[in-house]
């Protein structure tokens, strides 16, 4: 099975507003899995533009036709009032399987525990899991916050997006190789930091596009060039869905 555990799903409708970046026409349900089969992707992890509980329940609707398609993550923002209210009834109500938030859009920190705690300690009792943003060198999600975040949160698979993007990937593999519930995925990460990852902590690691920002063919290119420069095809098959299916106990 392959995985891409990074994709976003347009929830915007004719003549509705649209988030940053957005992309309606690339990144209509359709066009997706209409990528996705011809990328040979089997499951994509999936999340809107933008929080807000209207575009969790679009999404919700949008993939249902396509069931065994997609794991959905309810995207939410922790400065909210009713944040904690919006996963509990995704969760609940809509049967997703955890949550993404963004500390660049929403303006807040990793480190800000107080903060996370109320949406975490859900996810912590549930066993459930988080994709966090992670990009480069912003003072508000360094990868190594993710360190007392997964500390704190033991029963939350954590997936560190980008892995720290270009300059922050050494800090994100360290601490994916100290933390068992912290994984990494590559979207947007260099070709450099896959061979890293092969070299260094390729169980810890799952195929990310970010998808429409990223194709999927882009991805899967890089994938396969560190195969061809490494000659480690067992890590790659673990990183392009292996890990993926392990973690989440899903049928390869």
């Amino acid at each position: 099975m392959i995985v891409d555990a990074h994709v976003h799903i347009s929830t915007a409708g004719e003549g509705e507003a649209t988030a940053p970046g957005e992309d309606t026409q690339r990144a209509n349900v359709e066009m997706v899995v209409k990528k996705m089969d011809k990328n040979g992707i089997d499951l994509s992890v999936c999340f809107p533009f933008a929080p807000g509980i209207e575009r969790q329940k679009s999404m919700y609707r949008l993939i249902e036709p396509y069931k065994g398609r997609f794991m959905p993550l309810a995207y939410i923002n922790p400065n909210d009032t009713d944040a904690r209210n919006q996963l509990m009834y995704c969760l609940d109500e809509l049967d997703f399987k955890g949550m993404k938030i963004h500390p660049w859009f929403a303006n807040f920190s990793v480190a800000d525990i107080p903060l996370l705690r109320p949406l975490f300690e859900i996810l912590d009792e549930r066993s459930l899991y988080c994709i966090v943003h992670c990009t480069s060198e912003d003072f508000r999600m360094h990868p190594v916050m993710f360190e007392r975040l997964g500390n704190e949160f033991p029963n939350v698979t954590i997936q560190m997006a980008h892995m720290g993007e270009i300059m922050g990937s050494k800090y994100a593999i360290d601490v994916a190789k100290r933390l068992p519930n912290v994984y990494l995925d590559t979207a947007c990460a260099s070709f450099l930091a896959d061979i890293r990852i092969l070299a260094q902590c390729p169980d810890k690691v799952f195929m990310g596009t970010d998808y429409p920002f990223h194709q999927f063919e882009m991805e899967i290119l890089k994938h396969k060039l560190a195969e061809e420069d490494t000659k480690d095809y067992e890590g790659i098959r673990k990183i392009m869905g292996g890990n993926f299916t392990g973690v989440f106990k899903l049928n390869p």
